[in-house]
């Protein structure tokens, strides 16, 4: 219990700068499940406008030179999400699997429009184009077994 009480502002800030939950939960050698539990309490504190914790979210957001015209902008973003029906868990899997790959973030998202355009270019619905593809291949795959025989 030490722990959590002791890394609850660390824990928070790697959060804020957007670090995934598995990587604060290393860092800080606790559970992913009390590293949500610490950043849904800071959540509930402030909705409830708890000035502290208000004040922490400020101190990082100056800390890190994040600008209004910034937050605006997350806040945008953050909208799409919740409009688009991901949860932030969801959200967050996204994030923290992008930084794992060896593509650059901008053209992993280049990469997911082509995908988009793709399938509505080929009437194929975008939740159905790993099954498509995997057909395809394994088409492919019989057409090469096929004439290599």
């Amino acid at each position: 219990m030490v722990i959590y009480l002791r890394g609850k502002p660390i824990v928070i800030r790697q959060w804020l700068a957007g670090d995934s939950r598995a990587k604060i939960a290393i860092d800080n050698n606790v559970g992913e499940g009390t590293v949500s539990s610490i950043v849904n309490n800071f959540k509930i504190e402030l909705d409830n406008s708890e000035f502290d914790s208000a004040r922490e979210l400020a101190l990082e957001l100056k800390k890190q030179r994040v600008r209004l015209n910034d937050l605006a902008l997350h806040f945008r973003l953050y909208n799409s999400f919740i409009k688009s029906g991901a949860s932030e868990n969801q959200v967050d899997s996204f994030i923290a699997n992008v930084g794992t790959v060896e593509v650059p973030p901008e053209k992993i998202i280049e990469l997911v429009n082509q995908l988009y355009r793709i399938s509505k270019a080929e009437s194929i619905p975008l939740d159905q184009a790993p099954e498509y593809v995997k057909q395809r291949l394994g088409e492919k795959q019989k057409i090469d077994r096929d004439t290599t025989s």
